[in-house]
């Protein structure tokens, strides 16, 4: 615990010039690796309905603590360990300054590469549930050294109200561009590899309605400038 404490001030109230990050949804999923069994983990996300632009990604560091990694597109990008107990009792996380990282996307000429394609629905237990997929329109052929591949969304029937959860840049980019796909949680996300053989999937757990905010010091991010 002694490390955590320079990089975190759990607090209820706030005077100084920030930014804040508010999640309402806790979404968990069951991460498989096809190839690499080692990989297998739970994984959560922690999103605003309403906003797709940032979220947090949360998985085990070990049995203590959560590793978590917080994404704005195109703007910060910072991970840090946090005590599991912490995280669940805290409404409120604040990043100490040494530990932002400002973030740009330089590959955002990639997504004139990428295409969403809308699929037809797909029947599961009796539910019809939207598809999509991202995949490489490019002319670069498909190799080993070139990890391209293609990700199938299957969407969560009931869960329109709240965006895309787009956690790859490139995806989210695209999605800015076009915006043409169907909104809502994904149920399971199926990754397949420059082969089209399938790599790695995420299964949906649980979905709850959570109320966090994430707090970074503005002075944090002038310095990073």
């Amino acid at each position: 615990m002694k490390y955590l404490l320079p990089l975190f001030l759990i607090i209820t109230s706030l005077s100084y010039s920030q930014s804040t990050y508010r999640f309402n949804y806790l979404i968990e999923y069951d991460f498989e690796s096809i190839k690499d069994s080692t990989k297998n983990k739970t994984v959560i996300y922690l999103t605003n309905s309403l906003d797709n632009s940032y979220y947090l990604k949360i998985t085990p560091a070990d049995s203590s603590n959560f590793k978590l990694e917080f994404i704005k597109q195109d703007y910060i990008w910072t991970t840090f360990n946090l005590d599991k107990q912490e995280f669940y009792r805290s409404e409120f996380i604040t990043i100490n300054c040494d530990y932002n990282l400002v973030y740009r996307n330089n590959f955002k000429f990639r997504v004139k590469e990428y295409n969403f394609i809308t699929l037809k629905d797909t029947l599961i237990n009796e539910a019809h549930l939207k598809r999509y997929k991202l995949e490489y329109s490019g002319r670069r052929k498909r190799k080993k050294s070139f990890p391209i591949g293609t990700n199938i969304y299957i969407i969560k029937d009931s869960t329109e109200f709240h965006l895309p959860i787009l956690t790859h840049s490139t995806a989210y980019e695209e999605w800015k561009k076009d915006g043409d796909i169907p909104k809502g949680i994904f149920q399971e996300k199926i990754f397949y590899d420059f082969e089209n053989k399938l790599e790695s999937t995420y299964k949906l757990k649980k979905v709850f309605l959570i109320k966090k905010r994430l707090i970074i010091p503005e002075d944090c991010l002038e310095e990073k400038n």
